[in-house]
């Protein structure tokens, strides 16, 4: 059986996994980016599911600085750049698994304008993307069929 790794800063993505896609995949979770990378280095995993917003995720364990990113991109504004560092950390959690070398293809449940989609496909390699939870087009994403019931 293939193992999913979830990465994300609740439960709802792992507890959808299990319920929908346990058939087809091993459920393993991460929460931040360090917890992500000693799963990686520690378990064979085959695909990614990843969340794009880590609300819950407390600041200290966020990639990224607010203080240098609100510099760079919000004219010192910090609670902008706190914002963005929380609605774009599934992004910066797999630039960090692809510089550590990791290649596993991701998927994420979200819909990218086109132009954002290709630029996070043309530097992050084998990535997918659905619009909403949904079973059926999760596997498809993951390039898995659905196991007989």
């Amino acid at each position: 059986m293939r193992t999913l790794l979830v990465i994300e800063d609740g439960t709802e993505y792992a507890e959808f996994a299990q319920l929908f896609l346990g058939k087809a995949f091993h459920i393993l979770r991460a929460h931040t980016n360090q917890e992500t990378l000693a799963m990686l280095g520690s378990h064979p995993v085959d695909r990614l599911l990843v969340d794009l917003r880590f609300d819950r995720t407390p600041e200290s364990a966020l990639v990224g600085e607010v203080a240098a990113t609100a510099e760079k991109l919000f004219a010192g504004d910090q609670a902008r750049a706190l914002r963005h560092l929380r609605d774009q950390q599934g992004v910066m959690i797999l630039a960090e698994i692809r510089r550590a070398g990791f290649r596993q293809p991701a998927v994420f449940i979200h819909d990218f304008p086109p132009r954002r989609w290709e630029n996070l496909r043309r530097m992050y390699g084998p990535i997918q993307s659905v619009p909403s939870f949904d079973a059926q087009a999760l596997l498809s994403a993951l390039e898995i069929e659905e196991p007989p019931c």
